[in-house]
């Protein structure tokens, strides 16, 4: 058995805490009962209620609570295997690890903020074969897969600090995607469209981004670049081990070194290979921009995948939840005349 929804299982957490204000209900009811006065004539006015009752109601309605909390979390079972396929593209997303994508104009970082769209943007797609490209001075990759968690994990925690070489070689970041994209072709799907996502800043150093495009032209791979920062320029802060900004980054000179963004080489980027250039601010992102125009791509038929689905099980909670609470509701507190205590009975039966 399996959840489709785990996190509701949280939900169980509140059960203890609902049996603990039944209890100091009780509680509290007894020792309202005692300050009433004469013990006698307590006993006689709650002479009818029965304590068993009560702690069978509140009981039921417990159990009403774990039953709807484990249906909310979709347990599934069984199920079958079947074959399917999607349609889809081949995309590479090239993201820039350089320390100039620490600066803060766009929150909390141009970084961050760029892994959090992109996560919005891989739940938007299905079916498309993605691979990531990280680069600074160097590249890191991940190989395109279907398996969206596996991208997010790869890129989730991954730093400037994790580069092993620094600066900004967007050139070299194409040609590694290009890389990925080619050794796809060559298994088959050759009319699939192919695409790479570039998001930096675009202050390349020296590993010519123009040339490389070029090369993307003529493979007939179209890059979408994604330009984040201000085009007035911004200070790139600098972290000690535990996280906190110590300062500045500054030149051999003395002075601060600001980033802005080199929208002009992005946007000759994007013409090159047929794409489009977005601007990433700090008032909007433009992931829609981005999901639009991946969706003018032509998408075919991925390989066959096993799939496995499962039977729902949720609803054989429903039912009993629904009876609990309708037999809470028709018991009653109160004892049936025979079974009613004396008139002398303490003030403990009452509660």
């Amino acid at each position: 058995m399996r959840f489709a929804n785990p996190h509701a299982l949280m939900l169980l957490l509140a059960l203890p805490a609902a049996v603990l204000a039944y209890g100091l209900g009780f509680a509290s009811r007894r020792r309202r009962l005692a300050r009433l006065g004469d013990e006698r004539l307590v006993g006689k006015m709650s002479a009818t209620v029965s304590v068993p009752r009560k702690v069978v109601r509140a009981a039921l309605v417990v159990l009403t609570l774990a039953l709807l909390s484990v249906a909310l979390a979709r347990p599934q079972a069984g199920g079958r295997a079947r074959v399917a396929k999607q349609r889809g593209l081949d995309l590479v997303v090239a993201l820039d690890f350089s320390r100039s994508m620490l600066a803060k104009d766009v929150y909390p970082s141009r970084l961050e903020r760029a892994k959090r769209e992109l996560e919005q943007l891989l739940d938007g797609l299905g079916g498309d074969r993605v691979g990531v490209v990280a680069f600074a001075g160097e590249t890191l990759g991940y190989p395109p897969t279907t398996d969206y968690a596996a991208v997010k994990l790869f890129w989730r925690d991954l730093g400037p600090w994790d580069m092993p070489v620094g600066g900004t070689a967007i050139g070299r970041a194409i040609h590694a995607a290009l890389d990925q994209l080619v050794a796809l072709r060559s298994k088959g799907a050759s009319s699939r469209g192919q695409a790479i996502l570039l998001l930096t800043d675009g202050e390349d150093t020296d590993s010519e981004p123009l040339e490389a495009a070029d090369e993307a032209s003529k493979l007939g791979v179209r890059i979408f670049t994604v330009g984040i920062g201000s085009r007035s320029g911004e200070l790139i802060p600098e972290y000690d081990e535990q996280g906190k900004v110590t300062g500045y980054v500054k030149d051999a000179d003395g002075h601060y070194v600001t980033s802005r963004l080199a929208e002009e080489s992005l946007a000759e980027i994007a013409r090159r290979t047929n794409g489009e250039f977005f601007h990433a601010d700090a008032k909007r992102f433009g992931v829609e921009d981005v999901q639009r125009a991946l969706g003018s791509l032509k998408r075919t038929e991925n390989e066959a995948r096993i799939v496995r689905q499962y039977d729902e099980i949720y609803e054989a909670l429903l039912l009993p939840a629904f009876l609990l609470l309708i037999g809470e509701a028709c018991m009653s507190e109160r004892r049936r005349r025979a079974a009613v205590a004396a008139p002398g009975a303490s003030v403990g039966a009452g509660t």
